[in-house]
């Protein structure tokens, strides 16, 4: 079977929830890299490596978008596979770090949230995947 027939095969609410990330991607690379006031209102922004680690951040986002974007335009399901599989890293390991430095807030529930809807996606195109290879 070809890429194009397979490219078919991505879930509608799968293609939506991919939309939904990259709009709400594309809002966060806004707030780590330009105002992080907005997320962090105790951000304390005075020092070089404060500024670096809220840009670098806000570029790994765009980055995802990025993928995401790709994926969804060139209707991948294996791109967005891949894509989704690594975003799922990021945002565990966001949980994780989370938790040391702050323990259970709202924003880690929040990723967990978002893992676990990363993993619904993975696993729906896992199965188109596994039908059309």
């Amino acid at each position: 079977m070809t890429n194009q027939n397979l490219a078919i095969g991505i879930p509608t609410p799968v293609k939506i929830f991919t939309w939904i990330l990259i709009c709400a991607g594309c809002f966060f690379f806004y707030v780590y890299t330009f105002n992080p006031a907005i997320s962090f209102p105790n951000a304390n922004l005075d020092t070089y490596s404060a500024k670096m680690g809220f840009a670098s951040s806000g570029v790994r986002i765009l980055g995802s978008v990025l993928a995401l974007l790709i994926s969804v335009i060139a209707k991948n399901p294996r791109w967005l596979f891949i894509t989704l599989i690594s975003r799922i890293f990021i945002e565990l390991g966001d949980v994780v770090v989370g938790f040391i430095l702050d323990g259970i807030t709202a924003n880690t529930f929040a990723l967990i949230v978002l893992a676990s809807a990363e993993i619904w996606a993975v696993l729906r195109l896992w199965k188109v995947i596994k039908t059309n290879p």
